[in-house]
């Protein structure tokens, strides 16, 4: 059974591996939790996750709220959560509530998942278009694919956000998959000697010799996967929250707090 099948089931009951396991310590505002999760915890829900789901693979298990486990699994981008015994798992959105305050705990933990991710994509692995010299005051992460329309018309307006001090950093993501023919296309693009004026060629329609090397597009493909891209461009700010879809230069200023 896939992960994503079983999470949709919400409070489905799962054999537990140890009835014993303790809860999260969490105060009385349930947003503070432990920082970690208790060993024994953690092999309880591994060897229910292990019987149940043997094709899965568990990236993360992480204190959540009201005795939550929230768990991360390789190539589904939502997250699922737990109870301490391993008996209980539900899929959807936890939402804090403090009077007229309302905080969406799921997404919070989904940009720190993504903040973390993208931070360690190493910086040559990217296609960087930085900001005009002395002027950088933020970074964008964007997910694109050569063929797509609104990824052209964001490129195109790529020099604007530049000199707002906006830098740039593309990351591969070929919506028709890998490998695919769009993968190939990036493929030349990351394999040029000039990758910058080759993605600028191509997304305007101009040639660009083919190529073929040793490049991450495949990694970065499955990272979007995980990180929940489903259409580009997809464009994160470094806290890791998703901001877009296209977004004109203005409005992605705005979206960085950027004057």
């Amino acid at each position: 059974m896939k992960f994503a099948h079983l999470t949709l089931m919400m409070g489905l009951a799962l054999t537990s591996a140890c009835s014993q396991a303790e809860p999260p310590m969490v105060s009385k505002n349930t947003s503070v939790v432990a920082a970690t999760t208790p060993a024994n915890v953690e092999e309880t829900i591994r060897n229910t996750l292990k019987q149940a789901i043997p094709d899965a693979e568990i990236l993360s298990i992480t204190p959540s709220v009201a005795g939550l486990y929230a768990i991360k699994a390789k190539g589904y981008a939502s997250t699922a959560y737990m109870t301490a015994d391993g008996k209980y798992m539900f899929q959807g959105e936890i939402i804090e509530i403090e009077g007229s305050k309302l905080t969406n705990i799921t997404e919070k933990g989904m940009a720190d998942v993504r903040k973390a991710a993208l931070a360690n994509v190493p910086l040559k692995d990217m296609i960087i278009y930085p900001a005009a010299e002395g002027k950088t005051k933020g970074v964008v992460y964007v997910f694109t694919d050569v063929d797509c329309g609104y990824c052209r018309k964001i490129h195109q307006e790529v020099p604007v956000m530049n000199n707002m001090g906006i830098e740039v950093r593309y990351l591969a993501f070929p919506r028709a998959g890998y490998p695919s023919p769009t993968s190939q296309k990036m493929d030349a693009i990351w394999c040029n000697a000039k990758p910058t004026e080759a993605m600028t060629a191509m997304k305007n329609n101009q040639p660009v010799p083919p190529a073929s090397c040793e490049n991450p597009i495949k990694s970065q493909y499955e990272l979007g996967q995980e990180l929940g891209v489903r259409g580009t461009p997809a464009v994160f700010l470094e806290d890791g929250n998703q901001v877009g879809g296209y977004l004109s230069p203005k409005d992605l200023a705005a979206a960085m707090k950027i004057k």
